[in-house]
C-alpha cells in the first residue's frame, strides 16, 4: 500500500511542481516582458500614466465609463487588464519555492523521516496561497493558458502529493508499529 501512495505521489509530483516551476515563465510571457524587469517596469510605467490620465478626465468632470472615446476605452482597457505588481512579482517566485520544497517533500518520503508531515502541510497549505496570489490574465493569440488555470493545477497536483506523501508516512508507521 505504501508503494502505491508512493507512485502517485511522484506522479503527482511530476504534473504539481512542473505547473508550479513554469507559472513565473507564464506570468512574463503574459507581460510581453520575457523575463526582463526593464520592460515588466515599461508596462507598469504605462498603467500609472493611464491612471493619471484617466484621473485627469476625472477631474475635469468627464464620465469615463460612459465616453465613447477610443483613448479613455483604450486606457481602461490597459488598466483592467494589467494585474497588481505584487502579484505579477510573488506569484512566480512562490511557484518555484513551492516545487523546490515538494522535491524536498518527496525526497523525505522516500528517506521516511518524521519530517514529511510537516513539510506536507506546508506545500499543501502554500500551493492554496500560490492559487490564490496567482493574477488572473486573459488568454491571448499566442499566450497559451491562463496563469489562474496552471496556478490551479500545481494546488490540485502538490496537494495530492502532499496527501500520499503523508499517507506514505503514516503506514510506514502503521508497518513498523505491527512488526515491533
Amino acid at each position: 500500500m505504501r508503494a502505491l501512495s508512493l507512485t502517485f505521489m511522484v506522479l503527482a509530483f511530476l504534473v504539481g511542481g512542473f505547473c508550479a516551476g513554469i507559472l513565473f515563465k507564464n506570468i512574463d510571457n503574459r507581460m510581453g516582458s520575457d523575463g526582463d524587469p526593464k520592460k515588466t517596469d515599461e508596462v507598469y510605467q504605462l498603467v500609472e500614466n493611464a491612471k493619471k490620465q484617466v484621473e485627469t478626465f476625472k477631474k475635469q468632470g468627464i464620465d469615463v465609463t460612459k465616453v465613447d472615446d477610443p483613448q479613455i476605452q483604450e486606457y481602461l482597457e490597459l488598466i483592467e487588464s494589467v494585474p497588481p505588481r505584487w502579484q505579477v512579482d510573488y506569484a512566480g517566485n512562490t511557484g518555484i519555492v513551492l516545487a523546490a520544497l515538494a522535491l524536498v517533500m518527496v525526497v523525505v518520503a522516500f528517506i521516511k523521516k518524521a519530517l514529511v508531515t510537516p513539510l506536507s502541510i506546508l506545500v499543501a497549505l502554500l500551493s492554496i496561497v500560490l492559487w490564490y496570489i496567482t493574477p488572473y490574465m486573459e488568454e491571448g493569440t499566442f499566450s497559451g493558458a491562463n496563469p489562474k488555470t496552471i496556478a490551479l493545477i500545481a494546488c490540485i497536483g502538490l496537494m495530492v502529493c502532499a496527501a500520499c506523501a503523508f499517507m506514505s508516512y503514516k503506514l510506514h508507521l502503521k508497518k513498523s508499529q505491527v512488526t515491533v
